[in-house]
C-alpha cells in the first residue's frame, strides 16, 4: 500500500478566517505541479482525502482531476488534529491513499508512521512524501520517494 502525505499549497497570509484562507498563485501553480507528478507516479486506484479547508481543497482539485477521483473531506486532516486520530482513521484502510494536510500534522504524522514516534518533520508548501507498507501504523511505513514543488520551477 502507498500514502501519498501531501502539505497544502502554498497560501495567502493575514487573513481573519484561518479555514477560508486560499492559495496564492504560486501555491496553484505548485498544486498543478504536484497533481502532474502524482498522475505520473500513481500506478492503481487510489482515493483521496483532504481537510476541509479552502487551501487544502484547492491543492487537492487538481490531483482529483488528474486521476479522475473524488475528493473526500476528512475533519481528522484538520490542523488542530493528532497524528494519532489520523492513524486511527488510516488504521482499516487497505488501499492508495493522498492525503492532503496542513503544517505541523502532515510531518508529524509522516514520524510517526515512519519512525513509530511524534516530532516536528519539517515540511514545504506542496511537499509530497510516497510511504510504502502492509499496514497504515506507527513504525509501519518506509519512505519511497519525494517530490518538491521546487523542481519544477528550472
Amino acid at each position: 500500500m502507498k500514502l501519498y502525505l501531501i502539505r497544502h499549497g502554498e497560501a495567502d497570509t493575514g487573513l481573519p478566517n484561518d479555514e477560508k484562507r486560499p492559495l496564492n498563485e504560486r501555491g496553484l501553480k505548485h498544486a498543478q505541479s504536484a497533481a502532474n507528478w502524482l498522475a505520473k507516479v500513481v500506478r492503481g486506484p487510489v482515493s483521496i482525502w483532504s481537510s476541509p479547508y479552502l487551501r487544502t481543497q484547492q491543492t487537492a482539485k487538481p490531483i482529483a482531476e488528474a486521476l479522475s477521483i473524488d475528493i473526500v473531506n476528512h475533519d481528522c486532516l484538520m490542523p488542530n488534529m493528532t497524528p494519532q486520530k489520523v492513524v486511527d482513521e488510516l488504521i482499516h484502510e487497505e488501499g492508495n491513499i493522498i492525503l492532503v494536510t496542513h503544517l505541523p500534522l502532515v510531518g508529524r504524522l509522516a514520524s510517526l508512521l515512519i519512525e513509530g514516534s511524534i516530532f516536528d518533520q519539517p515540511w514545504s508548501a506542496t511537499e509530497i512524501w510516497q510511504l510504502q507498507g502492509d499496514v497504515y501504523a506507527p513504525g509501519c511505513l518506509v519512505n519511497t520517494d519525494v517530490w518538491y514543488p521546487v523542481l519544477d520551477e528550472g
